[in-house]
């Protein structure tokens, strides 16, 4: 999605104020709506992160959700999740997802200010994570983190935790597999705890828990 795209944008009431392009809305910091994605593997026991991309105006080269996007004006969940499509190469039915709700995102990254109502979903898939179809534009790797090790990560009980998956080298211009060892700094800064819930809602999904929350 570039930056001219147009999105809904609302109050602090998330009353809609009417219509502006993405570039307007993280400038101004109107608020509005965006998706995030989590893969989640049974068999592995992990959580997928993305590794965005170094040439994105915000946040580049950081760990993020497997996949987010910001809902264009007037889009339903359905037509966002074209966009998993085009980033991951990944087709999804709304029905195979797993809501946890809503949540507010703000985060600051030099003029741009993101205030973002975020819809998260939970996708338990066990694909590894060489066959994915990767958008070169808009991702620069793919990793899993362990639960276990996600859990000690973001409560604190560890300071750096290892990622295997695969990330795009420039020099044989491919994507190749990697382990890497990461610390919160490396991902994506939230204003609260979200990564923590978010893998304590993991092991309770795959714990067979009904009741998901975000």
């Amino acid at each position: 999605m570039s930056d001219e795209e147009r999105i809904d944008v609302y109050d602090d009431g998330m009353r809609k104020l009417g219509v502006a392009t993405r570039f307007e809305a993280h400038t101004s910091g109107k608020w509005h709506l965006n998706f995030h994605l989590w893969i989640v593997s049974r068999s592995r026991v992990s959580v997928l992160f993305q590794v965005r991309s170094r040439q994105k105006p915000t946040f580049p080269g950081l760990l993020d959700s497997t996949v987010g996007a910001h809902y264009r004006a007037g889009q339903t969940l359905r037509g966002v999740l074209h966009e998993v499509t085009e980033e991951i190469g990944l087709k999804i039915d709304p029905s195979d997802l797993r809501p946890l709700g809503r949540r507010i995102d703000i985060a600051q990254s030099g003029s741009m200010v993101k205030r973002e109502i975020a819809t998260v979903f939970f996708l338990v898939r066990d694909a590894p994570v060489s066959e994915y179809k990767l958008d070169r534009t808009e991702v620069e790797g793919l990793v899993e983190l362990p639960i276990e090790n996600g859990l000690k990560l973001f409560s604190g009980r560890a300071t750096r935790a290892k990622v295997k998956g695969v990330f795009w080298q420039d020099r044989s211009e491919s994507w190749k597999k990697s382990e890497r060892t990461v610390g919160q700094d490396d991902f994506v800064p939230k204003a609260d705890s979200y990564y923590l819930t978010l893998f304590i809602m993991a092991e309770r999904l795959l714990a067979g828990e009904k009741y998901l929350s975000i």
